[in-house]
């Protein structure tokens, strides 16, 4: 990994890869340019070869443009919400700055947190159906073998560190399942 990347599930994350994704396709898409540029100005002689070779790496180059595309639309949430979360969570597994994408559409997130069989969401996002990500959610947790969570979507912050807080204050102790949870979001998650 990149020095300067921010690891999946980090703070920071999407804003991160948008600019590692625009630098890549970027990147790609010059090699592309150079290549049918040598075979066509350059090297005249084996311009067949250079053109092959520029039809082989405008793959990767799309690839890259379709990661830029997805990456674009997301940005870091606030950083208010790391500092707050980060404050209460003492116990629980969380997961920052994430995109649950289905076939329908993508969501992005702020935060999740598990602990002892909960998974507390909260995506303060413009547009975010909860219906539906709660539902996906709960369909992969059950898929993967979770039986018997509670998945809560909050909107709000205070909500979320309210919650959170609660179930830190009940004694609870972090089970091997909240681990597996976050590991399960970040499979799922862009």
């Amino acid at each position: 990994m990149k020095k300067n990347a921010v690891a999946k599930g980090q703070y920071g994350y999407l804003n991160s890869r948008k600019k590692i994704s625009i630098f890549r396709c970027l990147l790609c898409c010059a090699l592309t340019l150079l290549l049918v540029l040598c075979g066509r100005v350059f090297f005249r002689q084996h311009g067949g070869l250079f053109v092959i070779l520029a039809i082989i790496s405008a793959v990767p180059a799309a690839m890259s443009a379709v990661t830029m595309t997805m990456f674009l639309r997301f940005q870091t949430g606030r950083r208010e919400v790391f500092d707050e979360v980060e404050k209460v969570k003492e116990n629980a597994q969380v997961f920052y700055d994430s995109v649950i994408t289905t076939r329908e559409k993508s969501y992005p997130v702020n935060c999740f947190a598990a602990f002892n069989k909960n998974l507390l969401v909260l995506s303060e996002y413009e547009g975010v159906d909860e219906a539906p990500l709660i539902h996906h959610l709960e369909n992969m947790a059950k898929k993967n073998g979770f039986k018997d969570w509670n998945i809560k979507l909050f909107r709000d912050l205070s909500k979320f560190t309210t919650r959170l807080a609660y179930l830190e204050e009940k004694n609870m102790k972090t089970l091997k399942q909240d681990v597996e949870m976050i590991e399960l979001v970040r499979s799922l998650s862009l």
